[in-house]
């Protein structure tokens, strides 16, 4: 019973897909690797491949690649492994290592670099992953901070220390990773190739760092630092800190137990006893227990209904313990008699009361039926232009925009309006993505500049492009994006800033949401979204298929002149509640 092993996903993941695996009544999906299978299909798998291949042409040293061996049997890639560790080269890539049975543990890293001996004597080893997102972030220079290390792929041995006025690693958004790269140190302890001198870890994430010539990096991190926040019951603040193995140790541990109750078990799928409950959150999307886990949850289960700003797993579990299970339950509770009891439950969150408070008014809400509640009185105000712009860009999984969109409309001319697109369906550089927003904005200017008499409206939603425009702009020696700027101040027009000073949305104020339901508007993919967007944009750039490029290529293209038709469509049905100038900028001019 107890000789069962746990991935590294598995610390990082929700306990009750462990639970749901190990429960001997449960049904095994087809998939049970969701997690990993949900990073490749967003494009990680071919940043990976390519990752590897990259540092396998640059590196000088010694490597053993064991990525051929994927279909050979679990023995065969361990023995493999463990002989090009026992051997000392260098870099092992995709290497296998045994089981830790007593530990609960299974799996490989996507690389382990050569460090100091262990204390046996022994070659010790490094584990490294290769993330499709970024891993470093600008940071305030302080003394506490010590500075970042860094390899090139080309010197995966050499950690160089960067300036402390540069970056430094994400611990407060990048804890996942962190939990897995302990998974694998804990292996290599197991199997006695752990490094000597300190838990060092390293990420290879999609940054460039420019003092290093704007190539990948490897970041390194220290697994044993206490740098992650989380909450304690004994902490006076309700926080403390520990380390990346503090907190997988506990995690993992965690999901041992539950796997050991589970086993035990022999109950039924419908009437499991269940050591954890389900709770939705986002990974729930993704998940193949999903289909498992949703019959256990009432329909009106808050954490299934309220979906913008939801509570987060401790907040619905101090819920649940007070007997609110649902949305009715939530919308009939005198808040002000169960806040005593339990703010002090969730004192990990900033705002837990208003937090609370925002989750009644949305479950009153859902109750009357209402989508959007109006939190003004009067007409509502939008700028008029003699051409009117819908503006919406699109950026890679690596962060860059690759697509301008544009749709133009004259006051009083008739027909949808002119969509028209700047766009580079490539791995694009720094330098590329910076020629794609000048050619954007160049074709603005002259635009412009041919209507000297007429006023140029730009309608955006929410502040992100202007955001990316004006980080652009700082590496534009040409000025052509500082224009840009300098013209959006008083020309551009940020919607989303309208809809929240004018209307509470009770699934939030999303596009998608507030321009299907309020302006009726529907977009012409059956899954439209952001991230849904970067795999397009990945297949439109790395499929072997010269047709599946072309599909992606035109999907993204259709999807970006929705989002801009559908920022049109919500303007016009502001337009419909009346006009009142609120702002100076805004007004129209006196008859």
């Amino acid at each position: 019973m107890n000789g069962f092993v746990l991935d590294a996903y598995a610390a990082r993941s929700c306990p009750v897909k462990t639970q749901n695996h190990f429960h001997p009544a449960m049904q095994l999906p087809r998939l049970d690797d969701d997690e990993s299978l949900h990073e490749a299909f967003l494009g990680g798998a071919s940043f990976k491949t390519l990752t590897m291949n990259t540092l396998l042409e640059r590196f000088a040293g010694r490597a053993v690649d064991c990525r051929s061996l994927s279909n050979q049997s679990w023995q065969v890639q361990v023995d493999a492994a463990t002989a090009a560790m026992a051997d000392g080269v260098d870099v092992v890539i995709g290497g296998v290592l045994p089981l830790d049975v007593p530990g609960h543990r299974s799996g490989r890293a996507d690389l382990y670099l050569r460090g100091p001996d262990t204390g046996a004597g022994t070659p010790g080893y490094h584990p490294v992953q290769v993330k499709y997102h970024r891993v470093l972030e600008r940071q305030t220079p302080g003394p506490d901070r010590e500075p970042q290390r860094l390899s090139r792929l080309g010197e995966p041995l050499l950690r160089t220390a960067l300036d402390e006025a540069e970056q430094s690693f994400r611990f407060s958004s990048r804890e996942l990773d962190l939990l897995q790269l302990a998974h694998y140190w804990r292996l290599l302890e197991a199997a006695g190739f752990a490094a000597g001198g300190g838990p060092w870890a390293g990420i290879v994430g999609t940054d460039q760092v420019a003092s290093l010539g704007n190539v990948r990096v490897i970041s390194w991190v220290r697994l044993d630092v206490k740098a992650i926040r989380t909450f304690s019951r004994t902490a006076a603040t309700g926080w403390r800190r520990r380390s990346p193995l503090e907190r997988y140790d506990h995690e993992h541990g965690f999901r041992v137990k539950v796997a050991q109750v589970a086993q035990r078990q022999c109950g039924t799928p419908d009437d499991p006893p269940l050591v954890v409950m389900p709770i939705r959150v986002r990974e729930c999307d993704r998940c193949v227990w999903w289909e498992t886990c949703r019959p256990l949850l009432h329909d009106d289960d808050l954490s299934v209904r309220i979906d913008k700003s939801p509570l987060d797993v401790r907040e619905i579990a101090v819920l649940r313990r007070a007997g609110i299970v649902t949305v009715t339950d939530l919308a009939e509770v005198d808040l002000d008699a169960l806040l005593p009891s339990y703010l002090p439950e969730v004192a990990h969150r900033h705002g837990g009361e208003e937090r609370l408070r925002l989750a009644a008014r949305r479950a009153r809400l859902m109750l009357s039926g209402v989508e959007l509640e109006r939190t003004t009185q009067g007409p509502v105000g939008l700028p008029i232009g003699e051409i009117e712009i819908d503006f919406d860009i699109e950026t890679s999984a690596e962060d860059r925009v690759y697509l301008w969109g544009f749709l133009v409309h004259e006051t009083g001319a008739d027909g949808e309006g002119s969509y028209v697109e700047f766009s580079e369906f490539s791995e694009l550089t720094d330098a590329a993505e910076l020629s794609l927003a000048v050619a954007a904005v160049t074709w603005l200017r002259e635009l412009v500049a041919a209507n000297p008499d007429a006023r140029v409206r730009v309608f955006h939603y929410s502040d992100y492009e202007l955001v990316r425009l004006t980080r652009l702009a700082a590496a534009d020696p040409s000025g052509t994006l500082a224009w840009a700027t300098e013209f959006a101040a008083d020309a551009f027009c940020d919607l989303f800033e309208v809809m929240r000073a004018n209307f509470f949305g009770t699934h939030g104020l999303g596009l998608k949401h507030v321009a299907g339901h309020a302006a009726g508007f529907a977009w012409r993919d059956d899954d439209p979204g952001g991230l849904n967007s970067q795999r397009w944009f990945d297949d439109a750039v790395h499929a072997e298929s010269p047709v599946r490029r072309e599909e992606a290529r035109r999907r993204v293209l259709e999807y970006n002149e929705d989002d801009v038709r559908a920022t049109a469509a919500l303007r016009r049905w502001l337009r419909d509640q009346a006009t009142h100038v609120t702002d100076p900028r805004h007004a129209e001019p006196a008859p």
